[in-house]
């Protein structure tokens, strides 16, 4: 019982890392990543704003 415990306990902890991690991790809004499939830059002025400062644009959902 203490090994099945300890198991689900591990397995829980490990999703948990992982959903962070992705969290962690900085997204392109949609608008910039279609626009740089076509390879072009987001002509949104949000998107220019935040691509000078180093980041990505929150407004079109983008995450730092």
């Amino acid at each position: 019982m203490k090994l099945v415990r300890l198991c689900a306990l591990l397995a829980l902890g490990l999703a948990f890392a992982f959903a962070m991690a992705d969290a962690a991790e900085s997204k392109k809004a949609r608008c910039c990543e279609k626009a740089s499939s076509q390879g072009k830059t987001c002509d949104h002025v949000c998107c220019i704003d935040a691509a000078k400062q180093g980041k990505q644009c929150e407004k079109c959902g983008g995450k730092n």
